[in-house]
């Protein structure tokens, strides 16, 4: 047992420690460990770090970087507040937010309005792709480049959304995608999104890098929700090795491991919002001082054949690998009894790779095969019902979006649910104006891909 004022002692880069819920923590020894760098936590040394903890990480964090050494002790009447939906908010906040609510009828307006309610560094951290943005851009372009083929006098008295994922049975086809950084936009984080999706029947994909930790989320899971997770292999590996045990033995029902992501891209909007006030820039880097650079380091070292061999020999659950940008790695993930995930990292981290539905269209090009054998993801700059659709006749099982989710929970369970009743009319519509009533019944035939390479030509001669 200690006090706060026996910590206010400790408040050096000799001698460092914080309190996080009422528990003491020497971390003198971790500050050069700290991704983000160790500026942050000396922010915070010798006093309560308990606020600016919880608005990146989830509880569980500390048990996986800290030692049992590092723990000094529990701080004498320490008293615990409690987060509620409008937490931080003040009175004026709340009503521009229930106004801005009410004026959005499609998921880009999320963007927009959450840019007046979050803290510019949070909406810069949501927003921000590498160097130039021209692939973050390109992402929402490229599924504007495909168009439909609609076939007509097709009786349609009921439009059927549901479909399966991983064997799993799911409202609509499209999920909440694996997105760190929740509590940037609401201070209850992901457990909204949880909630959200378990009253619509959608997936969740849980994110490792979540601000509500992986019990937590599977605790608020409602009656028969199925929950899938999501990893960064760590340096550590041993880490990696215990959240995936946990996540099987909680229920989750499906793993993916994203591989695009061994070094961080260079985010310059989430640097720049950053900088010293003073102009004194002496020893910025890459994204040093960012949000983006809290993320620990990853392991490097892994190829398709280690890759398979180290996750098999945890789990048998049906595995998704993240970050897939090419058809030969999709059939590599084919013939490794792996599911290709076509994404970019949002254009977050190789300004110059391909959007996914170019993949999609080099996949029934050059293998087609995959599409049989395996169970395509998508993500990248989706934000309507119609992108959903083209993806799906071009062969892709489910859709995930991201940034459109984080900028919703910006306004609690209401904005989340709001955006999926938003996708699920626009998806309803564009099936029905397609000839189509089920999920299945989409095919290669209902777009046309040709617009694709020239729209990707004109982008290609801006890098």
């Amino acid at each position: 047992m200690t006090t706060l004022q026996e910590v206010s002692q400790h408040s050096t880069e000799s001698s460092c420690w914080v309190v996080i819920h009422g528990v003491a923590y020497d971390v003198t020894n971790f500050l050069s460990h700290h991704p983000g760098g160790k500026h942050v936590i000396l922010k915070q040394a010798g006093g309560d770090a308990t606020p600016a903890f919880d608005a990146v990480h989830s509880r569980d964090l500390l048990e996986k970087y800290l030692r049992p050494s590092q723990v000094v002790g529990n701080i004498a009447g320490y008293e615990e507040s409690r987060l509620g939906d409008t937490q931080g908010e003040t009175p004026d906040r709340q009503q521009l937010s229930r106004k801005l609510l009410a004026r959005i009828v499609s998921v880009p307006d999320f963007e927009s309005a959450a840019a007046e309610v979050l803290d510019p560094k949070s909406f810069a951290f949501f927003k921000a792709g590498a160097n130039s943005e021209i692939t973050a851009s390109w992402n929402q372009k490229s599924w504007d480049a495909v168009r439909f083929r609609p076939r007509v006098l097709v009786p349609i008295s009921h439009v059927e959304t549901s479909t399966t994922m991983f064997g799993s049975k799911f409202s609509a086809p499209f999920y909440i995608a694996p997105a760190g950084g929740g509590k940037f936009a609401h201070p209850r984080g992901e457990i909204i999104w949880t909630r959200a999706a378990a009253k619509h029947g959608i997936l969740q994909w849980v994110c490792n890098n979540a601000g509500c930790s992986q019990k937590e989320m599977a605790d608020a899971r409602g009656p028969g929700q199925i929950l899938f997770w999501q990893i960064y292999a760590m340096k550590d590996l041993d880490v990696t090795k215990r959240e995936i045990q946990q996540a099987v033995a909680m229920g989750y029902k499906g793993l993916a491991l994203t591989v695009d992501a061994i070094r961080i891209g260079k985010r310059e909007r989430d640097i720049r919002i950053h900088l010293p006030s003073d102009g004194d820039n002496t020893g910025v880097t890459t994204g040093s001082g960012s949000i983006s650079a809290t993320r620990p380091m990853l392991h490097d070292q892994f190829d398709f054949a280690s890759v398979i061999d180290w996750l098999r020999s945890m789990t048998d659950l049906p595995i998704a690998i993240k970050g897939v940008q090419s058809w030969e790695d999709a059939e590599l993930c084919m013939k490794h009894g792996l599911h290709p995930w076509l994404s970019n990292h949002g254009g977050r981290q190789l300004d110059g790779a391909p959007a996914a539905i170019e993949t999609l269209v080099e996949i029934r090009k050059h293998c087609p095969e995959v599409f049989v054998r395996c169970e395509v993801f998508v993500d990248g700059g989706v934000t309507r019902g119609t992108d959903i659709i083209k993806a799906l006749a071009l062969g892709a099982k489910g859709v995930a979006i991201g940034r459109g989710f984080l900028y919703a929970l910006t306004f609690g369970e209401a904005g989340v649910s709001k955006a999926i009743d938003i996708l699920m009319d626009e998806v309803r519509t564009a099936m029905a104006l397609l000839g189509v009533s089920s999920i299945d019944q989409l095919q290669p035939s209902h777009v046309d891909t040709s617009g694709l390479a020239y729209a990707g030509a004109v982008i290609r001669a801006r890098l």
